[in-house]
């Protein structure tokens, strides 16, 4: 059990779609996340973060904005 939960205090790289384009001018806002366009003409925010506090605090932000949310995936379990 010990392993398990010491797994979950891991950084996680997560990989956030939103609809449309989000300009560059925002990727330090979401820092550590980095900005990409997918050619479809959507934006995906990648970046390891600390927790789920963390994952959950670039989630308000982009609430904030009033920005879409298409899907959050972890990019790699095993981080």
């Amino acid at each position: 059990m010990m392993a398990e939960g010491s797994k979950q205090n891991r950084p996680t790289i997560y990989k956030v779609k939103i609809k449309g384009r989000l300009d560059e001018s925002w990727a330090e806002w979401f820092e550590p996340m980095t900005v990409t366009h997918t050619e479809d003409g959507d934006t995906i925010l990648t970046g390891r973060l600390a927790d789920q506090a963390a994952l959950q605090g670039v989630l308000i932000k982009l609430g904030n904005l009033n920005l879409e949310l298409i899907s959050v995936n972890q990019a790699d379990k095993d981080i």
